[in-house]
């Protein structure tokens, strides 16, 4: 593969459901983002990894790097996740762009090669796993149909984009304030785009109630032996 990645890792959240900034929990001796980053980190195709966070901890962020991670620029997030990516899809230098969950620290580097391989053949593609259990859509609290489960995913990241169908695609949602959607391949569907879906990986958690460290704990424990 000769075409380059850039990444943006999005690490701005507010922590509100974990009690605190679940980037840095530590998770197996070391900060949870950091795992995160060093899946990218390591891979040659990737040479710049674009890191959301938010301004009062980016000097925290910045120590935790340092300079072991020379591909890594920090960027300071907005309030709004889309905003984020937008400021950073802004400053990305390659063809094309990957998103990635920054509290998704277990995912495989096979999926990621997976991935930028068929970014470069569908210029839109999301990782997604099928649901083991019935998804029911409601009215608030009331059940108005199931859906079939062979028709439905679960949403994963990373997601991979050709970076200027993303760029336009962003545009659009801010043209017509759309700011609803934390799934950055729903914003390439609006402007009538195919997205690809590829098979993601059931150890790829996110993380994002304390418990969901415990698990990841457990995770790498296995994939370690």
């Amino acid at each position: 593969m000769k075409n380059t990645f850039s990444v943006i890792i999005t690490s701005g959240g507010n922590g509100s459901r974990f009690n605190g900034d679940k980037m840095l929990a530590i998770l197996r001796g070391k900060p949870l983002i950091i795992h995160t980053i060093e899946k990218f980190h390591k891979l040659k195709n990737i040479d710049e990894i674009i890191l959301l966070v938010k301004e009062d901890v980016i000097k925290k962020y910045q120590k935790i790097i340092g300079k072991n991670y020379l591909k890594v620029k920090i960027i300071c997030a907005c309030h709004e996740r889309i905003a984020s990516v937008f400021l950073g899809l802004k400053k990305v230098k390659n063809k094309y762009i990957i998103t990635h969950d920054g509290n998704r620290p277990l995912t495989p580097v096979s999926l990621i090669n997976k991935l930028m391989e068929e970014t470069i053949k569908y210029k839109a593609v999301m990782t997604a796993i099928p649901p083991t259990a019935t998804i029911k859509y409601a009215n608030g609290n009331i059940v108005t149909k199931s859906l079939e489960r062979n028709k439905t995913w679960i949403a994963q990241t990373p997601q991979g984009f050709e970076t200027k169908l993303l760029l336009t695609a962003f545009q659009k949602a801010v043209d017509n304030k759309y700011f609803v959607s934390t799934d950055d391949s729903e914003f390439v569907t609006k402007i009538g785009k195919k997205v690809k879906i590829l098979l993601g990986d059931e150890i790829n958690i996110k993380v994002t109630f304390p418990q969901d460290l415990i698990i990841a704990e457990q995770l790498l424990s296995l994939s370690h032996k």
